[in-house]
């Protein structure tokens, strides 16, 4: 491959990961929601790791998320000083419309692709994503949108690479 075309991959891919990104508009209060949906009790520390926040940073949006009765604290099992957080229905109705709009955007951008290009799309993705986790932080700070029953934790790429980095 001459050194135009791999310029030219890499510009395309560039720009659909910033024409889905646009179309995406998910905030970070948004993956929060998600990610607590999908891991209901975690304390507002690993709500902040989740979603790349500082501990201030988080504990604020966590104070707007309470503020807009989507999210109420409690105290966990382990640490009766951490603060345990879960979705309120309208947490959970927030959770489900901001995966569902991203649904729409991301089907949208594969409409044009046929199936089996879809399926060679997945395997191409699958192995790109599987040599980005650099930690278990930033395994989950990648799939901190993802709709988990489509790409459950023994199929997911991004999990597998970062647990077989795991073993001795």
């Amino acid at each position: 491959m001459s050194v135009a075309h791999e310029l030219r991959v890499e510009n395309l891919l560039g720009a659909l990961c910033v024409a889905v990104t646009d179309e995406l508009r998910v905030t970070t209060a948004d993956a929060a929601v998600v990610q607590l949906a999908d891991h209901p009790g975690i304390t507002i520390m690993e709500v902040g790791r989740r979603t790349g926040l500082t501990h201030s940073a988080a504990v604020r949006m966590v104070a707007q998320l309470e503020a807009h009765g989507l999210v109420r604290r409690g105290r966990t099992d382990k640490d009766r000083r951490a603060v345990a957080l879960t979705l309120t229905p309208a947490g959970h109705e927030k959770a489900a419309d901001v995966l569902a709009a991203r649904s729409k955007v991301l089907a949208t951008v594969l409409a044009p692709l046929l199936p089996d290009d879809r399926r060679h799309l997945e395997r191409l993705l699958a192995t790109v994503l599987e040599t980005l986790p650099r930690s278990a932080d930033h395994a989950t700070v990648v799939c901190r949108l993802c709709e988990l029953s489509a790409c459950p934790q023994p199929e997911c790429p991004v999990e597998l690479s970062y647990l077989q980095h795991l073993k001795p």
